[in-house]
């Protein structure tokens, strides 16, 4: 749906504003009276009260009436009719979500989007499935941005150089003075830094300012380029994941966070789906050579570690066997020209040979942007070679100007537009400095002096702050990847006095419309039908049809590369990797309360940053943790029968993960934070995660304990200081020096992990085409039956009978009719539908989009720093990560290369639940159709249920998490509450009207999303009027994890009916329960996960390391089935010196 300029019809002069209600004869009457009791009964400082301050007049009123009945004990209190509005806005039903369609503004790519409003409230962020390549999915960080809107700490209104405070006008009439004042000269000494953008209306804007002002400069700067390639072929790049069957990709974390994370998630899992020995054929093989553990690593059948800096070279090596396999001559110069690789030389050329041998059109090769210029050129010839499923299309330049530059040169007006470049600039760039110069500074920001570091050099130097608009709040525009042109419009009004980018641009550009007729004008031009109805029709879509970038053609020799001489590597010379972090971006996203408590998905870390080593050099600093006698991993058995203790990968003492901190060393710059092993790292690479260690912050990215003490410490630690200007993402020639410091880091991967259980089920394609029912091996193969005698029933016969198989006790049917007398004598006629779901983890890639999507729909609170310490994160989903490494039994050395498995875990909803019998109260029960549902009110808080749950899924309300600002939760009522006044009450607004907020002692779960179904029941009863099919079509119900699931990992829906796609799903050879053993009956499955293996690479593991581990230990550390398993190959065969 589109958003209309107006949204509340306008009251004509005379006309009646709504239906006149008195309270007594005298109001009627109009008596002084009255008037004079009127007078009195609005406190005093209600006048004062702005339209964005709604909910403290209410309190301010409350509390009138409070007095008044103080007052006047024996009189009754008056009953008033409030009425919301006069008339009732277009499309706007109280208690009914309505749908907008926008975009999530990218640097690089905009992503599609349906906003939820309540009452024009943006309250939740889903994909628009409009944009077929994104297919109704989105990025944790789009599903976060709704709280961004809510923050606390966002600046409130713009602020002049005297300190006093402007209005929208007078900012806005402050631009245009700024325009006319540099026309005199055409803009000498005029210059402007943002951050890159895809707006085609922005672009436009920036072509009428440079006219207009042709001695003005305009610079973009990012502090993570992800358009390197763009500036040497000329053309960008757009790889078709779902086409390619051989994939190689060279340090590019294609599965990562990126902007265009969705298209290529959704891509590239596609073509991963199999479920018989024919489409395993067909199914993608991915080979990855990095130096840290990405997710696109994690998901690699095939994976070279490899230190960043040499992969450049690589590549080149890469392309220089492609091209010799294809008959290229270029083939031995390209060779030639790499000195200092040591690779094991048949990875090189089996791989080559694989991607090869792929018909035309299905071989990629893919490179990371922070890859040399010849390294992009090597690929490009490569894949032209191969005929790769790539395409290439003329996307606008990018900036040529840069931040190095403009801070050499300072301007004497520096308009700074979004960004924060007092934090994020390059270490050899002094643009504080630049700021201190310039004569006039105008900051456009998010967040006030009081919470970022450019706002408060700006505020320091005498320059005028700018309060910035949120994107659910602005007009703009945007295109995708492959330049789909895309809105950008307002969910609300501004929530408080402040402007938009396009706000401060249009005056320097000569226009003097506001941002929507701007929007129109770009629409007008892109578009071939500029009617009023295709431009509301365009807003309702989401997307122009026809409006993609054009096809290009980048011309590439062999000749335009140069020599490659890789830098020598030592654990005294190390590589450092400079990669954002998955919290917090660049840094951007530092005060996301969301993002910030999603764990990393490979170190599982929260709240902070880490450096990340090697476990080879983790040995060399001898920081490896204590052996222990009984852990998950190996336990008492294999103690009892081989004689070898157990080691975690890192060290935990009381459930708490304690790292040793360490000092890095480039050149005068120093970097101190706490080490952390991780396994898959290249031996002298050292990994370090952006977006930390801010100085000046809002509450969620610093330190709660350090704030209340007056002092602001940074979440995590600053590695700015290691990026430079020419080598932003990694640097060599790094020494580290371990110091005798430890520090507790937030880690979640011992939070109610099921680690040790048998419960990853994992086959490569041979497994499959011999025994199809691989995945229902494993102890449920030597466990006595569940079901017995009742084995054979079909699935959707065993959810409704709940047949008592070899229970000891029967079962409660799921077929009772409603207690409706229309029904008596017809209860067979009746069959309620019955919930279930199923997880792929074939192609779930551990993005974390599932958890931050159940935190938006579901209310869950953020709890804090200290809390998750504590092991009280709140999650109701958790996506547990899995290092298996092909041990038969305990032992004590960390492995070097592991396989990697993902696995989400919510409420299981047990047909057989165990929580549900220990609940003295009662409060966790099953409903008619298989859910396990929780009554808020009933519960006391014994937290029996979650001590008997196996799958440790259920969370508990130690706090009020909802009700307390955090750093006070445990004064109790004695500390204090959110208030109206303070800013931290502002995120309630975000919460889902349709959900409980749940309050302290009280357990909470996944539900199944129950809102989302109930409101489909609720449309299929209308829906069937006087029929009797008030079933709920397959499809229509999409669950908040599986919603925003860019792999499609997660099916949901009525397991009763075959047609559905979870029953199908479940029907899988490949479908299989966790710990079903219990007898617990899951109403979640999964299907298992399957590797495809070029059988010629070396190391090839012939049976996954997760079934080497699991069937050792079954048998207590002898190898399993003689000598079948081929031995995993660690160290050199999988590594590059």
């Amino acid at each position: 749906m589109s958003k209309k300029v107006f949204e509340h019809p306008v009251a004509q002069p005379g006309e009646p504003t709504g239906p006149s209600y008195w309270r007594s004869l005298d109001e009627r009457n109009k008596s002084p009276e009255f008037r004079t009791r009127a007078e009195r009964e609005f406190v005093e400082g209600a006048s004062a009260i702005t339209s964005i301050e709604r909910r403290e007049f209410l309190m301010l009123m409350g509390a009138s009436f409070g007095l008044a009945g103080l007052g006047l004990a024996g009189c009754r209190e008056p009953r008033n009719h409030t009425l919301p509005y006069a008339k009732q806005p277009e499309n706007t039903i109280p208690g009914v979500a309505t749908y907008y369609a926008s975009s999530f503004p990218g640097e690089f790519a905009n992503q599609p989007i349906l906003v939820e409003t309540h009452q024009h409230r943006p309250t939740k962020i889903e994909g628009n499935p409009s944009h077929r390549a994104n297919g109704g999915a989105s990025s944790k960080f789009a599903q976060a941005s709704v709280l961004d809107m809510y923050d606390p700490d966002r600046a409130q209104a713009s602020v002049a150089a005297d300190g006093s405070v402007l209005s929208v006008a007078a900012a806005r009439a402050f631009v245009r003075g700024l325009a006319t004042a540099a026309k005199g000269d055409a803009g000498a000494g005029l210059a402007f830094l943002a951050r890159p953008s895809t707006s085609p209306t922005r672009a436009r804007l920036v072509a009428g300012l440079k006219a207009a002002y042709p001695k003005a400069r305009w610079v973009e700067y990012t502090p993570v380029s992800q358009d390197r390639a763009h500036a040497v072929l000329g053309a960008r790049a757009l790889p078709d994941y779902a086409k390619a069957r051989r994939v190689l990709s060279l340090d590019r974390d294609f599965l990562g966070a990126h902007d265009a994370t969705i298209e290529d998630t959704r891509a590239y899992s596609s073509a991963r789906r199999a479920d018989t020995a024919e489409q395993a054929e067909k199914m993608t093989r991915l080979y990855v050579v990095e130096s840290t553990f990405s997710l696109t690593g994690a998901a690699a059948d095939h994976r070279l570690r490899a230190s960043s800096s040499h992969i450049s070279g690589l590549a080149i090596l890469f392309a220089a066997e492609v091209l010799a396999q294809t008959g290229n001559a270029a083939a031995a110069s390209l060779k030639g020209k790499v000195s200092g690789i040591n690779v094991d030389a048949k990875w090189v050329t089996e791989c080559a040979a694989d991607l090869v041998k792929a018909a035309k059109g299905e071989a990629l090769i893919v490179a990371g942007e922070h890859l040399s210029a010849d390294a992009q050129r090597a690929v490009f010839l490569a894949n032209q070679a191969l005929g790769a499923a790539i395409k290439y299309v003329a996307a606008p330049a990018p900036s040529s100007l840069t931040i190095a530059a403009l801070a050499a040169k300072p301007a004497d007006t520096l308009v700074i537009l979004g960004g924060n470049p007092a934090y994020d600039a390059p270490a050899d760039v002094d643009f504080g400095a630049a700021i201190k110069a310039a004569k006039s500074v105008v900051r456009l920001g998010y967040h006030g002096a009081s919470f970022d570091e450019t706002s408060a050099a700006v505020k320091a130097a005498g320059g005028t702050f700018l309060a910035a608009s949120h994107y659910l709040e602005s007009w703009s525009d945007g295109r995708t990847l492959s330049g789909v042109y895309v809105p950008v419009q307002p969910m609300i009004d501004p929530l408080f006095a402040t402007v938009t980018e396009l706000d401060i641009l249009a005056p320097f550009a000569g226009a003097d419309k506001d941002a929507h007729a701007l929007v129109r004008e770009t629409f007008n031009s892109l578009s071939k039908n500029i009617s009023d109805e295709a431009f509301a029709a365009w807003l309702a879509e989401g997307v122009l049809a026809g409006s993609a970038f054009a096809a290009a053609k980048p011309a590439v020799s062999a000749e335009q590369i140069k020599a490659f001489a890789a830098p020598a590597l030592s654990f005294d010379s190390l590589e450092v990797r400079l990669l954002p972090s998955v919290h917090s971006g660049d840094g951007q996203y530092a005060n996301n309360g969301w993002l910030a408590e999603a764990p990393d998905p490979m170190s599982k870390t929260v709240w902070e940053n880490v450096i990340l080593v090697s476990p080879k050099f983790a040995a060399k600093l001898a920081i490896e943790p204590s052996e222990a006698f009984i852990n998950k991993i190996g336990g008492e058995a294999d103690f009892l029968h081989t004689g070898a203790l157990n080691r975690n990968i890192n060290q935990l003492v009381d459930g708490r993960l304690i790292c040793r901190v360490a000092t890095l060393t480039l050149g005068d710059k120093t970097v101190t934070g706490p080490l952390f092993i991780m396994p898959g790292m290249a031996d002298f690479t050292v990994g370090l995660q952006l977006g930390f260690g801010r100085r000046v912050a809002g509450r969620i990215a610093t330190r709660v304990d350090e704030r209340l003490a007056g002092r602001i410490t940074g979440n995590g630690f600053d590695t700015y200081p290691f990026v430079s200007a020419s080598e932003p993402s990694v640097r060599t020639g790094v020494k580290l020096t371990l110091t005798s410091a430890t520090v507790a880091v937030c880690n979640m991967q011992d939070h109610w992990s099921m680690e040790g259980r048998d419960i990853i089920r994992e086959g490569n394609v041979e497994d499959l085409k011999k025994n199809e029912n691989f995945a229902k091996l494993g102890i449920d193969g030597h466990a006595p039956a569940v079901y017995g005698k009742d084995g054979t029933m079909a699935p959707s016969v065993k959810a409704i009978t709940t047949p008592r198989g070899n229970s000891a006790y029967e079962h409660p049917a799921h077929s009772v009719a409603p207690n409706v007398a229309v029904w008596k004598g017809h209860e067979s006629e009746l069959v309620l539908q019955q919930w279930g779901m199923s997880i792929d983890l074939n192609t779930c890639t551990g993005c974390n989009a599932c958890v931050t999507a159940c935190q938006s729909e579901n209310n869950i609170p953020v709890v804090g720093r200290e809390q998750v310490l504590k092991g009280r994160n709140m999650h109701w989903i958790r996506l547990d990560r899995y290092f298996f490494d092909g041990r038969a039994a305990a032992g004590n050395v960390i492995p070097e290369d592991p396989q990697v498995t993902f696995m989400g875990v919510a409420c299981q909803h047990c047909e057989t639940a165990p929580c549900e019998t220990v609940c003295p109260a009662n409060a966790t029960v099953h409903d008619d159709q298989g859910l396990n549902t929780m009554a808020y009110n009933r519960c006391i808080g014994t937290r029996y249920c979650a001590n008997n749950c196996p799958y440790k899924v259920r969370r508990f309300n130690f706090l009020d998490f909802n009700k307390r600002v955090d750093g006070h939760y445990y004064e109790g009522p004695l500390g204090p509450e959110k208030t109206v006044k303070d800013p931290a009450d502002l995120p309630q607004l975000q919460k889902n009207p349709d959900v409980s907020v749940r309050m302290r002692g009280v357990m909470e779960k996944c539900t199944y999303c129950v809102q989302r179904i109930q409101e489909a029941k609720i449309q299929a009863k209308v829906r069937a009027r006087n029929s009797a099919d008030i079933n709920v079509r397959d499809g229509v119900i999409q669950v908040a994890c599986q919603q925003a699931c860019p792999a499609g990992a997660i099916e949901f829906g009525d397991i009763t009916d075959p047609k559905s796609r979870v029953a199908k799903a479940k029907a899988s050879t490949r479908s299989y329960g966790a710990l079903t053993y219990l007898n617990t009956r899951p109403r979640t499955t999964y299907q298992a996960k399957l590797r495809n293996l070029n059988l010629r690479m070396p190391g090839a593991n012939l049976v996954p390391l997760s079934r080497v581990e699991m069937d050792g230990r079954a048998s207590h550390g002898a190898p399993a089935h003689g000598d079948v398993h081929a031995k995993p190959a660690h160290g050199a065969a999988h590594h590059a010196k």
